[in-house]
Order: structure tokens, then C-alpha cells, then sequence
């Protein structure tokens, strides 16, 4: 083989690499995008915006009591609540790049290092964390089913 088609050979396999490379970091963030938009409406105050990233009957684990609710209007409810009794503000969600993923047709799940900024009593604290999202998706596309919260 001469060396104009062995180099080729090989740009075609390195750009239709980066072609489906690009293709897949696309589909990530369809798939990905109501985490953000639930990031993107809690640290804007919009919660009607982080509340229509989830399915209706959404799981969530977090580490306040309950610790488990059925609907992101629930955590919510119970989140406010906790907050107010310890005075904490100003809460900011930084969502790192997906640590670890698994995505298909209609479910998908995807393992975020995060890091929480807020105020307690006016005092700044930071909590660092993983975010466990799964994904579903149906009519309306991609939505939450459901997190869980892990303090590292």
C-alpha cells in the first residue's frame, strides 16, 4: 500500500471517529439536558423550570427526613422547609461532567460529581457530592425519573 493511501486510510478513520465521537456528545446532551435544566431553574430560583425536568412520579433520595419522596413537588415542599429551619440561602448547584453513564432507547443514568454552594445563617458553605440521576424517556422526551444525593 503506498503511503498517500495508508495516511488516507487513516485521516477517513480519525474524521469519521471524531464524526461519531460528536455524534454521541450530542445525544448525551439530549439525553442530559433536564439535569441541567434542573440545576439551571434551582440556582435561578425557577423552580417551575427545575420542576418540569421530571416525570410526575420522580424518586428522590436526599439527606434530609424523610430521605425519600415520590415527586420533585414534594422534595421541594420538604427542601424549602429544611432550609428555612437552618437558614440557609443562596444554595448554587454546580454540576461537574459525567463521571459515569449508561444510556438507551427510553432509560438512561448518568453519575455526577457536584459541588453545592449556599449560605447557612449568612455564614458560606460548600458540600461536595454525587448527583445519581436516571432518565426516561417518553412523549414529552427526555425527563428525570429520578436522584439521589451522596455527600462525599
Amino acid at each position: 500500500m503506498s503511503k498517500a493511501i495508508g495516511f488516507a486510510l487513516i485521516l477517513c478513520g480519525v474524521l469519521l471517529g471524531a464524526t461519531a465521537g460528536a455524534r454521541a456528545a450530542d445525544a448525551d446532551d439530549v439525553v442530559f439536558a433536564p439535569m441541567h435544566q434542573f440545576a439551571d431553574g434551582m440556582n435561578s430560583g425557577d423552580m417551575k423550570k427545575a420542576g418540569s425536568a421530571y416525570v410526575a412520579s420522580a424518586s428522590i433520595i436526599d439527606e434530609f427526613a424523610p430521605h425519600q419522596w415520590n415527586s420533585f413537588a414534594a422534595w421541594l415542599r420538604d427542601a424549602g422547609a429544611y432550609f428555612k429551619a437552618g437558614g440557609v440561602s443562596d444554595l448554587h448547584i454546580a454540576l461537574g461532567a459525567v463521571s459515569f453513564k449508561q444510556i438507551g432507547a427510553k432509560a438512561a443514568y448518568a453519575v455526577v460529581p457536584t459541588t453545592l454552594t449556599s449560605k447557612a445563617n449568612g455564614k458560606p458553605g460548600t458540600e461536595k457530592g454525587l448527583f445519581t440521576f436516571s432518565f426516561v424517556k417518553g412523549v414529552k422526551g427526555w425527563r428525570i425519573s429520578g436522584w439521589a444525593w451522596s455527600t462525599l
